[in-house]
């Protein structure tokens, strides 16, 4: 069928809609509605169940309250379009860990011969760090890089993304970084969903897997110390992606 044929018969369609409709609007049957709520209610109840199970055993190991059940209310610098207060929220975080071992696991980085040489080693995190080459043609600034060794080791970049969509960016990010240290390394933090074809050389590291990383670490961060008051404002942080 030619592509006129397919227009007229969707014009004819459309005119039909318009004779045809019902003479009086239909209501929702709401007790349908009802059934499947029934239906369901027994597997709700069991995954609430085990939900609260999970929560409990989470609260036993880090030693307070998990952060799941805090509520942190509606703040402004929580907002999708503030990446800068999470980004220096994670700065603090990662400052607060003091391990360099710790600070690898919460970021996910797996890389054998950075993690060698950043393993028990000394490390600072710099927020706002300046690089070479950003968007085409451009200086930048990178949400967050972290010098492990004096003299500088091994780098690992952050950009932390919570609705921005300039991706491009980090294509520079990682080309300066890595020509200014050979061992260098970049994670993209996602607060949403981001495309894997976005990373740009970056390792996507998804808030499931960092809020993950880092209730482990905490848990051992607290463990025999008087630490409590900074382990909460870390789950906090959890809470909060």
């Amino acid at each position: 069928m030619q592509q006129t044929n397919h227009i007229a018969a969707i014009e004819q369609w459309a005119d039909w809609g318009t004779e045809c409709a019902p003479g009086r609007p239909s209501r929702p049957v709401w007790s349908a509605v009802a059934v499947l709520i029934e239906a369901a209610q027994p597997r709700f109840v069991e995954e609430s169940s085990a939900l609260c199970d999970l929560l409990e055993r989470s609260s036993d190991q880090l030693g307070f309250t998990d952060p799941l059940l805090c509520d942190l209310g509606l703040h402004r610098w929580l907002a999708r379009d503030r990446e800068e207060s999470y980004s220096d929220w994670l700065a603090w975080v990662l400052e607060q860990l003091g391990d360099a071992d710790a600070v690898l696991r919460v970021l996910g980085v797996q890389n054998p011969e950075l993690q060698s040489l950043c393993s028990a080693g000394a490390y600072r995190v710099e927020r706002e760090a300046f690089v070479m080459e950003g968007a085409p043609d451009r200086e930048g600034r990178i949400d967050l890089l972290l010098h492990f060794g004096e003299p500088e080791l091994a780098l690992v970049g952050i950009e932390v993304k919570t609705g921005d969509e300039s991706y491009d960016k980090q294509k520079g990010y990682l080309r300066s970084l890595r020509e200014r240290c050979p061992n260098a390394e970049c994670i993209l933090l996602v607060i949403p969903a981001v495309p894997p074809d976005s990373c740009f050389g970056f390792t996507r590291w998804r808030r499931e897997e960092i809020s993950m990383a880092l209730r482990r670490q905490i848990a051992l961060y607290s463990q025999g110390h008087n630490r409590d008051s900074i382990a909460a404002m870390m789950c906090a942080f959890v809470a909060a992606i």
